[in-house]
């Protein structure tokens, strides 16, 4: 399972790369695996914050980084495809 391979490798110490104005927001993420969702786009250096959208938990990023956040994403098992609100 790729999330638990991708937990795995984040018992390591994950830095974030540089705070960004976060506008996009990416939902359709267990709540269980949001941090988680955060600190796989951490890894590929787009700045990411977890926070409570209009339907539930959301991954929220640079607007400019959408498409590749959500790419990051699916390719790790955390969302299918288009999943912004």
């Amino acid at each position: 399972d790729t999330k638990k391979a991708a937990a795995a490798e984040d018992e390591k110490e994950i830095t974030p790369p540089p705070q960004e104005i976060v506008t996009g927001s990416i939902s359709g993420i267990d709540i269980m695996d949001l941090e988680d969702a955060v600190k796989e786009l951490w890894k590929k250096e787009i700045y990411a914050e977890s926070g409570m959208g209009c339907t539930g938990p959301i991954v929220m990023v640079n607007e400019e980084r959408l498409q590749a956040a959500i790419k990051v994403l699916a390719e790790a098992g955390y969302v299918a495809g288009e999943a912004s609100c």
